[in-house]
């Protein structure tokens, strides 16, 4: 696979990510912490994605 595509996908996960924390913040205004944490964890989750194809991406840009 190419530089690109390990960029583009990245870049896709972490604007998931972004929506994830944009919803948690949300959540936390009418008061739903649980669920709030929760939107937090996935963003984190998917912000681990996003660098784990961006690491590729520089593995692919050496080969």
């Amino acid at each position: 696979m190419t530089r690109d595509y390990f960029l583009k996908v990245a870049e896709a996960k972490a604007r998931y990510a972004e929506a994830l924390r944009m919803e948690a913040d949300a959540e936390d205004m009418v008061g739903h912490e649980e669920q709030a944490a929760t939107f937090r964890r996935f963003a984190s989750q998917w912000d681990a994605l996003a660098a784990s194809y961006r690491v590729s991406a520089d593995q692919a840009d050496a080969a």
